[in-house]
């Protein structure tokens, strides 16, 4: 499972920088900066589920705003990234399907777990 710091440092070597701010969204990508910034005062888990969605914003080159189909894209990149199928494997094998105690054990939202559920039943059938 990789935390906030370790996801910080994989957005330096890709040559993001890594910013915070305080009110306004949880995060934001930033182009024209090359720049990620994040909303202080967040929990950790929303933080990093926030941070490896605009790591793909950044990865697809997106514009600033919010366009359905690049925050779909963002959604599924932050998924693949935070969930290793077999730690969700040997999550689910201990607590069954339940999202909400799965995300917490894999230290994601709600929302990345389904994302990455979703991926995974595509893939499956």
């Amino acid at each position: 499972m990789i935390n906030t710091d370790a996801l910080i440092d994989v957005a330096q070597r890709r040559g993001y920088r890594v910013r915070w701010h305080r009110g306004g969204p949880k995060a934001a990508w930033l182009p024209h900066r090359n720049t990620i910034s994040l909303r202080v005062g967040m929990d950790d888990v929303t933080t990093l589920c926030s941070l490896a969605h605009e790591l793909g914003h950044a990865h697809y080159g997106d514009p600033p705003g919010h366009h359905g189909p690049h925050e779909i894209r963002a959604d599924r990149f932050a998924a693949r990234l935070l969930i290793n199928p077999h730690d969700y494997a040997a999550t689910e094998a201990i607590y069954g399907p339940h999202p909400t105690l799965l995300a917490h054990e894999l230290g994601v939202t709600v929302k990345a777990l389904k994302t990455w559920q979703s991926l995974y039943e595509r893939q499956a059938a």
